[in-house]
């Protein structure tokens, strides 16, 4: 005789295991799928934290110190590129500010000062120039205190992002940072340009200006430009490896420089880039080996994009206005000839005072007694920013300029010759340092010509991009 479960039994067994295997083929598709994102409480939470350990560390103040400088740097060049005082007097401020708390920091024992063999020549110029103006050597003390004002504030940028730049650990972060700077500054002025508009963010006109981006003068802006655009170029070629439309954003920054410095016309701007070129091309060939010879289709990647995005912005704006300039070049003062007889003006100052010069800041005032033509205008700078030098500061600060360069040369062959011996791959301070060295290609050869290094903005850009180009690093991969 066979018994069997009441039907309410059966039911209920049944239903259980059912149950059993929908809660396991449950967790079976549960283990399967991604783990699920955190909301934004919990990401928040997750930055905070973050945030609390880089302040713990004392890596969150040395950020700020860092970025100080440079934000001053993007401050000065929209603020009319510096000129004004109220511009460079709140970037400046913000630079000696930022060493206070970096002098604060190393008498606490927190950061460590290093010494530069390079500091060397630098703290001498500034002696000098103190010098000249504070045991009557200048022809105008005052002049001379507001250039040795100028030159320090640029000393001190190079100072501080030389001690606290700290290879590939920031080197993303502020090549990321020039890219978009680089971009805004050359939409800026494309725009104006290009809407026929005669002041700065289409409402600042000033009388014999020729306004480009937030520059007062075209050849002001395209010696910024000229600095920033290698930066720029090496922010896209870093993403070489991606898909072209992750790369083309990179590229747009440089290609947008190119078009700008096109369209303002600026003669010496032209010279620069050409210096930058030939300058980029002998970096290339003398680190090809320690990038490695793989990849070699991506690695033109960059490049193309770059090139590709140039040609195209620069055929959308057109170079009528470069060709006009250049052939209008004898209408333009001041014109070459104009350009020659101040530079024999200068060699005639320097050759009056050989030993000590006239003093920093001072070839306004001596130069009308030593020129050599009068076209009603009146001529603040030299246009050659190197005899210029010469005829303010003599034998002794072109001494000091010498030692300088020599010992910056040697350190930046130094790095590269790390670089070969590392043999690695792709690295974010490598790319900052060939690009930066590459920037003060350019403006050494725009130097030759204009003023470049008398413009706030670009000179503590320029004295930035030195100390990047030979930066502090942990590590010998951050070389490469």
């Amino acid at each position: 005789m066979s018994t069997s479960l009441p039907p309410t039994a059966t039911g209920t067994a049944g239903a259980a295991g059912a149950l059993e295997r929908l809660r396991a083929e449950s967790l079976r598709i549960g283990a399967a799928l991604p783990p699920p994102r955190p909301g934004r409480a919990a990401g928040w939470q997750r930055r905070g934290k973050r945030l609390a350990a880089l302040a713990h560390s004392g890596e969150l103040a040395r950020r700020l110190v860092l970025a100080a400088p440079l934000a001053a740097i993007g401050f000065a060049i929209f603020a009319f590129g510096g000129v004004y005082g109220w511009a460079y007097g709140i970037a400046y401020l913000l630079i000696f500010a930022a060493l206070g708390a970096w002098s604060v920091q190393c008498w606490r024992g927190v950061w460590r000062a290093r010494w530069q063999p390079v500091y060397a020549p630098l703290l001498a110029f500034a002696l000098l120039a103190l010098a000249q103006a504070g045991f009557g050597l200048s022809a105008v003390p005052a002049a001379t205190g507001t250039a040795l004002l100028h030159l320090g504030a640029g000393m001190v940028a190079f100072v501080l992002v030389s001690q606290l730049y700290e290879g590939s650990t920031d080197a993303a972060a502020i090549t990321a940072g020039f890219s978009w700077l680089t971009a805004a500054l050359g939409m800026l002025a494309i725009m104006q340009i290009l809407t026929a508009s005669t002041g700065i963010y289409w409402h600042f006109t000033y009388a014999y200006a020729s306004p480009a981006g937030s520059f007062v003068n075209k050849n002001n802006f395209a010696g910024c430009m000229e600095m920033l655009i290698p930066v720029a170029g090496a922010g896209a070629y870093r993403h070489r490896h991606r898909d072209w439309i992750h790369v083309l954003p990179w590229a747009l920054a440089p290609g947008l420089g190119v078009a700008a410095m096109v369209l303002a016309a600026s003669r010496g701007g032209m010279l620069a880039l050409a210096a930058e070129a030939v300058a980029a091309l002998g970096l290339y060939l003398l680190t090809r080996d320690a990038t490695g010879h793989g990849r070699k289709r991506s690695r033109r990647m960059g490049m193309v994009m770059c090139a590709a995005v140039a040609a195209a912005l620069i055929g959308a704006v057109g170079t009528q206005r470069l060709s006009q300039r250049l052939d209008a070049s004898a209408l333009h003062g001041p014109s070459i000839v104009q350009r020659h007889l101040l530079n024999l003006s200068s060699g005639s100052m320097f050759r009056a005072r050989p030993g000590w010069g006239w003093g920093l800041g001072t070839w306004a005032e001596v130069y009308p007694v030593y020129a050599r033509f009068e076209d009603g205008s009146t001529y603040a700078f030299a246009h050659n920013d190197y005899l210029q030098l010469l005829a303010e500061t003599g034998v002794a600060g072109a001494a000091c300029g010498l030692a300088f360069w020599g010992l910056w040369t040697v350190e930046f062959v130094e790095r590269l010759r790390r670089a070969a011996r590392a043999r690695a791959r792709s690295r974010p301070a490598h790319y900052l340092a060939l690009a930066a060295a590459i920037a003060v290609a350019g403006m050494l050869a725009h130097a030759w010509v204009d003023f470049n290094l008398h413009i706030p903005a670009n000179l503590l850009l320029f004295f930035a991009l030195l100390a990047l180009a030979n930066g502090h690093v942990k590590d010998i991969n951050d070389f490469v």
